[in-house]
């Protein structure tokens, strides 16, 4: 999960390094200058004067916020009723699946449900972390069920994997989100059957 985060920090952030230094020297200068001796020169130049070490930890410092502070998933609101609904997570294949040997296992068109071939076996909870309430809910459920699965669609999924103990999760890009058609939180993703049933759960005094 780390190395997720900390790949689409560095692509996100990673245009930070294209900074512009300024014009140094005659331009005369620079187009006669062999090409490697100019850049050489001019690293061991940015070298001397920090800039380089500037840069680098200017940047390391926006990759770390962006590993810590994901952007929230949007399409979320808060759950104010308690409510349930079933997911059917089949899919249309839109090109054949062909095994190893090359055989057709399904051709296209097939309607496949992926249930049928491995279940869900734990219960992912999703919540926003930004709210505490939401927070201390997802960390009581994990008690009753240590199997379960806390996904973040907001908030710092370090500090509350630091106060469970275990790993928590973040919805990178909402993929989750999307697949499973959410949105409210907190909800709790199980399987029931062939299908996944989503529940909204609604905390404090609006149930």
């Amino acid at each position: 999960m780390r190395a997720f985060v900390f790949l689409i920090a560095l692509i996100g952030t990673a245009p930070a390094m294209a900074q512009y230094l300024g014009v140094h020297g005659s331009l005369w200068e620079v187009q006669e200058e062999d090409a490697v001796g100019y850049i050489k020169r001019r690293v061991e130049a940015l070298e001397k004067d920090g800039t380089i070490n500037l840069m680098l930890f200017e940047n390391t410092e926006k990759i770390k916020h962006a590993m810590l502070h994901p952007k929230a998933v949007p399409g979320y609101s808060k759950a104010v009723t308690n409510q349930k609904h079933y997911f059917d997570p089949s899919v249309i294949l839109d090109k054949p699946i062909i095994d190893a040997q090359g055989r057709v296992l399904y051709q296209a068109g097939t309607r496949v449900n992926p249930l049928m071939y491995g279940g869900l076996s734990k219960r992912l909870i999703f919540i926003d972390a930004r709210e505490i309430e939401q927070v201390d809910f997802a960390l009581n459920e994990i008690k009753k069920n240590p199997r379960d699965v806390i996904i973040l669609i907001a908030g710092d999924w370090v500090a509350i994997s630091k106060r469970l103990g275990a790993q928590a999760y973040f919805d990178q890009a909402g993929a989750m989100t999307r697949r499973f058609q959410l949105s409210k939180a907190p909800s709790i993703v199980s399987q029931e059957g062939l299908r996944l049933k989503i529940e909204e759960v609604a905390i404090g005094e609006s149930k």
